[in-house]
């Protein structure tokens, strides 16, 4: 639950520009995230848990930081860190990602335009590859769903972010 809540947050997670307006390109594209946002998410029909998520950009890399308090059923904080990157010669944004709960993954987007980004689990500690929709509302906040195979088509994640800083 709380991996997909970082991941999405951060691929989880990657967000280019507001809703209508011209997309940037390659890494251009993530200064969308740069700064601070709260979030609030959870398995679907389930209370959501808050989190905050912290974006720098540096050297065409995206550094990506998800914290979740204690809260709830939580006992223990959760931490989520992801480093997203680039590569032109796939035409393809990369992100590496690895939680608190040694949980690692490797997900891949191609570029996209409009408001919707689609992520792809490429390898994961787990075995078991997912998939992610981000949706960017505007330049304030986003949306977002994880998805537990490559081809489900009913979240069992979701979540929303708001621009704190």
């Amino acid at each position: 639950m709380i991996k997909t809540l970082a991941l999405s947050a951060l691929a989880l997670a990657v967000i280019i520009v507001p809703a209508g307006a011209q997309a940037a390109t390659g890494m251009a594209a993530m200064q969308y995230y740069v700064g601070t946002w709260s979030c609030s998410a959870g398995n679907v029909g389930q209370t959501p848990s808050k989190a905050t998520a912290t974006y720098a950009l540096d050297s065409g890399v995206l550094q990506g930081t998800v914290l979740v308090p204690a809260q709830g059923k939580m006992t223990k904080p959760y931490a989520f860190s992801a480093a997203t990157s680039y590569d032109s010669k796939s035409g393809r944004y990369v992100q590496t990602s690895l939680d608190n709960q040694s949980v690692w993954s490797v997900s891949y987007a191609k570029p996209w335009t409009g408001n919707t980004e689609m992520w792809m689990d490429h390898a994961s500690s787990t075995g078991k590859l997912t998939h992610g929709t981000t949706v960017r509302t505007n330049a304030t906040s986003f949306s977002f769903a994880g998805y537990p195979t490559l081809t489900s088509t009913t979240p069992n994640f979701k979540g929303s972010c708001t621009r704190s800083s």
